[in-house]
């Protein structure tokens, strides 16, 4: 638990620093808030997934994979149900709230945690999941929060991703240069998305601190129940379940809140659930370990 503690230690300050910023009302926040979303999505974004998808170690246990995958499928698909049920529960557009409840921290927080509490062999398993949610995050998820298809193409995530995947499997490695690159470009880019999250951060009422928990109840404890009855039903086990437990009960992403940003959605929402999703983490984590 002290890695987990460490790595909140790392995340909720940027969130609070964000949020202190809201007290000194800046002029023109909203344009600039706008410049850094655009700028996030057609360059930090697509930089950092193909950096990411370069030095994945895709050569590895390919045929051990498909558990990972169709456990994402599924977590995707009950995502959507639950997504679903929110907005009518809440009466709200599907739109809003869909992203948040579907899509999970799968990267910063999930990779460290499975390789710290299943060992060196769940990094590989938790890296294809993290490549496997995000490509349906910004192919799928995007046509949900955009209504369009053709913004799945207008974006350039997607192209970096697989021009990233392409260079790892044909075997052309990462420079130390690129390497460096890489780690300094993640070191600033989460910090920032995660201030900007904390600006975003609106003083809500008791009805919508509500639909914030229920939101935060349907990503995490429907992540791990609809994973563990996968799990069970597919006959599961061992590291590849503690992998697929923890992951799919990690709080939002942070992208969540830059595509709602992007597309006119609750970007409110999405940043106060990625916010009390942090902190549920604590009780959520020990519930994953005793499951496993």
């Amino acid at each position: 638990m002290d890695l987990l503690f460490s790595l909140l230690a790392k995340i909720i300050p940027y969130i609070f620093i964000g949020w202190s910023f809201t007290k000194l009302k800046f002029r023109n926040a909203e344009s600039l808030i706008s410049y850094f979303v655009n700028f996030a999505l057609y360059f930090l974004i697509p930089i950092f997934i193909f950096f990411a998808m370069w030095s994945a170690p895709l050569s590895e246990n390919i045929a051990k994979t498909k558990s990972i995958i169709f456990t994402v499928i599924a977590i995707c698909f009950f995502g959507v149900l639950f997504a679903l049920m929110h907005s009518k529960i809440f009466e709200s557009n599907f739109r809003d709230v869909a992203l948040p409840i579907i899509f999970m921290n799968s990267a910063y927080l999930a990779i460290p945690l499975n390789t710290i509490f299943f060992g060196k062999d769940a990094t590989f398993y938790a890296i294809i999941y993290n490549i496997t949610i995000t490509l349906l995050h910004f192919t799928f998820g995007l046509r949900i929060v955009s209504g369009s298809i053709k913004e799945i193409f207008r974006l350039p995530v997607l192209y970096f991703a697989f021009f990233g995947i392409f260079l790892n499997l044909t075997g052309i490695k990462l420079s130390v240069g690129l390497l460096h690159f890489s780690e300094i470009l993640s070191s600033v880019t989460l910090p920032a998305m995660l201030c900007l999250v904390g600006y975003q951060i609106q003083t809500v009422g008791v009805s919508a601190l509500k639909k914030v928990f229920a939101g935060v109840f349907f990503r995490m404890f429907g992540g791990i129940i609809v994973a563990y009855i996968f799990c069970a039903a597919f006959n599961i086990t061992g590291t590849v379940k503690g992998v697929c437990l923890l992951t799919s009960s990690m709080p939002s992403a942070v992208n969540t809140y830059i595509l709602n940003k992007k597309y006119d959605a609750d970007y409110s929402f999405a940043s106060s659930m990625i916010a009390v999703g942090l902190v549920m983490t604590l009780i959520v984590i020990p519930l994953v370990l005793w499951l496993k």
